[in-house]
């Protein structure tokens, strides 16, 4: 992954509030469509590195990602986009 991949990625982690202590409530509007961004450029870098990771986290499907935020809470959204980050990473799923 390149260094500009890595930077836009923890850029859009850091904007999602991965650090932010979490709500019990379902994460508002403005929150999910910055999460279905970031979790379709997650997507699509696990593609780009062949790294072969599936499963509902791992699809470049805004709205599902995007419904799938508004009907969880906000602690969920962000522990399912610092997963995919982690993987990344690691270059592993």
């Amino acid at each position: 992954m390149s260094k500009q991949n890595r930077t836009g990625l923890i850029v859009m982690a850091a904007a999602l509030g991965i650090v932010v202590a979490p709500s019990a409530m379902a994460a508002p509007k403005p929150f999910c469509q910055t999460y279905a961004k970031l979790a379709v450029s997650q997507n699509n870098s696990m593609q780009a590195l062949n790294l072969g990771c599936s499963g509902f986290r791992w699809h470049n499907w805004y709205d599902g990602h995007y419904q799938w935020c508004r009907s969880s809470a906000k602690v969920s959204a962000q522990s399912e986009a610092l997963v995919r980050h982690r993987a990344l990473l690691g270059g592993q799923c």
